[in-house]
């Protein structure tokens, strides 16, 4: 049970701060609302020739839907284990287990699947 702790408290502080930092970092969500509600408007002309979207091309809307997908699950999880002390009404072996998978899930959409679509997304668009 004091390893299982010990693992929840580790497992909860690295969330928290993956947290703020996916929230308040240098390209976090509220950094980019910021840059976008105070950038000045460009002529609407003008676009980058970088940008590699092809609206008729199914499969990197596929793609592009599956990194979505992958954003929203790694925040979730993220979520999930900063939340795992407000449950308090259950014993605490359950909320250790609780907060653990969900660091358990945090890591495998940063560490493997994240990854891996990103490989497929660079192997096909560029």
């Amino acid at each position: 049970m004091k390893s299982l702790k010990v693992i929840y408290f580790i497992a909860l502080s690295i969330c928290t701060i993956e947290l703020f930092q996916f929230l308040f970092g240098a390209n976090g969500i509220f950094y980019v609302v910021k840059d976008a509600m105070f950038m000045p408007v460009k002529d609407p002309s003008v676009f980058s020739i970088s940008a590699h979207y092809n609206a008729d091309n199914n499969y990197i809307k596929i793609l592009k839907m599956l990194n979505r997908v992958n954003t929203i699950g790694y925040f979730l999880s993220l979520i999930g284990t900063c939340s795992s002390p407000l449950f308090y009404k259950l014993d605490r072996k359950t909320k250790y287990i609780i907060g653990i998978s969900f660091f358990v899930a945090s890591l495998i959409f940063s560490l493997v699947t994240g990854p891996i679509w990103r490989h497929f997304i660079q192997y096909n668009y560029f």
